[in-house]
Parts: structure tokens; sequence; C-alpha cells
């Protein structure tokens, strides 16, 4: 009889630790800025005056702007995988398009991503990063 009640002790402050762990998946309804791209192992800063950002919806979308054009699609997250898929964007002439297309090419490149605190890491297939983003507020999408 002690040996059960011992048992289920165990069991029920197992399941609560478990309940209270930090959780280590995209929030939903998320907004990410995005600080840094690495193309060809090379850091790309973000440009003075752009303010690109990823944001995480409902429904498994994803919506975002590049700094200048505006993008939305799918994700799929599970486990440490994360994929976006039926990316599409606005494609106006913009000043800085050496960084809108790495924003773009970061985005289908990702297969991989890590959160430590209010950071995420994007990451290819072969786990280099790609790019870094620090959580904000939620973006507001009306116009």
């Amino acid at each position: 009889m002690k040996k059960m009640i011992t048992l289920l002790l165990i069991a029920l402050v197992s399941g609560i630790f478990a309940m209270c762990a930090p959780k280590k998946e995209i929030p939903v309804e998320s907004s990410w800025a995005l600080e840094t791209i690495y193309t060809d192992g090379k850091e790309i800063s973000v440009p003075e005056g752009h303010t690109p950002y990823l944001a995480f919806l409902a429904d498994k979308k994803i919506s975002g702007e590049t700094g200048c054009n505006r993008f939305f699609g799918d994700y799929t997250a599970k486990g440490k995988k994360l994929t976006f898929t039926n990316v599409g964007s606005t494609r106006m002439m913009c000043p800085q398009m050496a960084f809108e297309n790495a924003v773009l090419e970061a985005i289908n490149g990702t297969a991989q991503y890590t959160l430590a605190g209010d950071t995420m890491a994007l990451k290819d297939k072969d786990g280099n990063i790609i790019a870094l983003l620090k959580k904000i507020e939620p973006v507001s999408l009306e116009n």
C-alpha cells in the first residue's frame, strides 16, 4: 500500500513539474523583429529605417514585412522543425532589394528553429543560423 501511494505521489509531482515547465514552442499570435540575416556565412544587418518582422498567426499562418514589402504564408512546426510554405509577397521596387531578397530567402530556407528567452534563431537544414529575431509586441495588420 505504501509503495502504491509513493508511486502515485511521484506520478502526481512529475505531472505538476511537466505542466509548469517552460514551453519552447513558437507562441501563436506572436511577432518577431528581424535583427540579423546570414547569407553565405555573411552577416547582413537591417538597413537604417527598416522594421522587418515575422508574425505567427492562428491557423498556422504567417505574415510579415521585409522592411518594404509584405509577405504571407503558412507554417508547420513540430519539435524543433519549422518550415514555411505557400509564401507570397508584394513586389514593390525598394531601395534595399538585396536585403528584401535575403529576408525572403531566409524564410524559404528555414528548416529548424531554436528559442532562447525572447530570441528566436531560424536555421537551415544543416543547422546553420540564417536569421535572428527578437520577440516584440504583436504587430497590427490593419492599414
